[in-house]
């Protein structure tokens, strides 16, 4: 199985032969209605660049739905089908957020690529990009797009409305590449050969060159802002254990590379010598029952011997956004004693170096050859 590294690019063919003369919007207004490829209507756009009807998005789940869910998602096998209704229906939407003015132009634009948690945490994510779409035409799609991929169609057909024929795609959902979701959304963009859930429209925009980049990966600037989330509650750091918690993918053949790739954040850390012990484990919260609830076992026992020797134990979740797994990591951490530094990366000033870095780096890196997604 392949997968598309960092810098890697795409060319939607045919060639687009010519452009509107019309404004932007009544391009992308004209392109919407003439290639409505994303599985859904086009919703349309609210004074803030939003395209979304309401945050209590329904599914209406069919029978086909279901059964082609459930052959590609093993959580989902063992749901009856009012369960698997519910865990749809409780997710967040997918919608586009549109944050540029549309008077910034410009030949190469950007998407990011969201898991999306709420209305208050993908707002923190939009504001903290509003500089950067000062300077270039900017879109956020929001979702996993499990079901439809409209919103990300919209997305496309906005930045091409803005002139944007070379597009940044900026992954902020997943932690690595080794994971479904950033497998689904490259399949989205005809980046790899199939969907990790539903088989939604593929992304049809002529003429566009599509530049993935993305993930926090072992980059220096996400060990620096985790280190600056720990120190905002750091009171004794020789006598403290400090857990990093991620996400993390649900299969486990993704699960043990993703840790590897983290690993780097925690020798970073050993290397200062501040902390009495530093550990790195990820709930893989969407994996099946005993999966999960065997790294919860594991994370509440690393607290509880930490807390017996007589340490303090500090959490960091390692996200984008705060309210995401937090919330989740709460729960499953309920009783214990511990510290939580729980805000999302994309509230620390760093989060946007680390994105004009990575989007510099997808500029001007050349083509580069797919890299199996998984260990062969």
């Amino acid at each position: 199985m392949m997968t598309i590294p960092t810098g890697f690019r795409v060319v939607c063919l045919p060639v687009l032969l010519s452009l509107s003369l019309a404004g932007p919007w009544a391009l992308a207004a004209d392109e919407h209605a003439q290639h409505n490829h994303g599985g859904g209507a086009v919703i349309k756009m609210d004074a803030e660049g939003k395209r979304l009807e309401s945050y209590n998005q329904r599914h209406e789940m069919t029978p086909e739905m279901r059964e082609a869910l459930r052959k590609k998602v093993a959580l989902y096998r063992g749901f009856t089908d009012r369960e698997l209704d519910m865990n749809m229906n409780a997710m967040g939407p997918d919608y586009e957020w549109y944050v540029s003015d549309p008077k910034v132009k410009g030949s190469t634009g950007i998407l990011i690529l969201s898991h999306g948690v709420g209305e208050n945490s993908d707002r923190l994510v939009r504001d903290a990009y509003v500089p950067m779409a000062k300077k270039t035409p900017l879109a956020i799609g929001f979702g996993m797009a499990m079901m439809n991929s409209s919103h990300l169609q919209s997305a496309v057909d906005d930045l091409r409305a803005a002139g944007a024929r070379r597009i940044i795609l900026v992954d902020q959902g997943t932690t690595t590449k080794y994971n479904s979701l950033t497998r689904h959304w490259q399949y989205i963009f005809g980046m790899y050969p199939e969907s990790s859930y539903m088989d939604v429209p593929k992304i049809n925009a002529p003429g566009v060159e599509f530049v993935w980049t993305g993930h926090f990966n072992d980059h220096v600037l996400v060990t620096e802002m985790l280190s600056d989330a720990v120190r905002s509650v750091s009171r004794n750091p020789a006598n403290e254990v400090l857990i990093i918690v991620g996400h993390g993918p649900e299969e486990a053949e993704d699960n043990a590379p993703d840790l590897k790739i983290l690993q780097a954040h925690v020798d970073r850390f050993k290397a200062k010598k501040q902390f009495a012990d530093v550990r790195l484990i990820n709930l893989q919260d969407d994996a099946i029952v005993p999966v999960r609830e065997s790294n919860v076992r594991k994370l509440r026992s690393w607290i509880q011997q930490a807390t017996k020797s007589g340490r303090q134990v500090i959490v960091v979740p390692i996200a984008a956004a705060s309210y995401g797994v937090q919330r989740n990591i709460k729960t499953d951490l309920r009783g214990l004693q511990y510290t939580f530094a729980e805000k999302g990366l994309i509230e620390n000033p760093r989060f946007m170096e680390w994105v004009d870095s990575i989007v510099k780096t997808a500029q001007a890196g050349p083509p580069a050859k797919p890299a199996a997604s998984r260990p062969m």
